[in-house]
């Protein structure tokens, strides 16, 4: 988008303490017994911890300013720890997919690409 003039913002934030997960969630009053160790879990921790996230609205809006303000801003912007854990977690995650599937990954390319690729 930057060679059209438009500049890109991700913000990925933790969680936050805002009315979210409170008086604003809608959820379903049906609860199905097949999904109680997945969505009825995830379901029972967002309202135990509604009210008392460590997330600061007004600290992570003044973090999106800086990063929109910033001669060199990101193009994701992470608030908050839980966020930044949880995207290092994912690396983490991703680069051994990668590196068990790398092999596996590079056999997709034409043979000559590959001895291309190499030098």
């Amino acid at each position: 988008m930057s060679p059209l003039g438009i500049k890109v913002l991700i913000v990925e934030p933790g969680p936050f303490r805002t009315d979210w997960a409170g008086r604003s969630i809608k959820q379903s009053k049906t609860r199905l017994p097949d999904y109680e160790q997945t969505a009825g879990k995830r379901r029972a921790e967002t309202e135990a911890r509604s009210g008392n996230q460590v997330g600061d609205p007004v600290r992570g809006a003044q973090a999106i300013i800086r990063a929109v303000e910033a001669k060199d801003a990101p193009l994701r912007l992470l608030l908050g720890k839980p966020a930044l854990d949880l995207a290092y977690k994912k690396l983490e995650t991703q680069k051994a997919d990668f590196d068990a599937w790398a092999e596996t990954t590079r056999s997709a390319d034409f043979p000559d690409a590959q001895q291309k690729t190499a030098l």
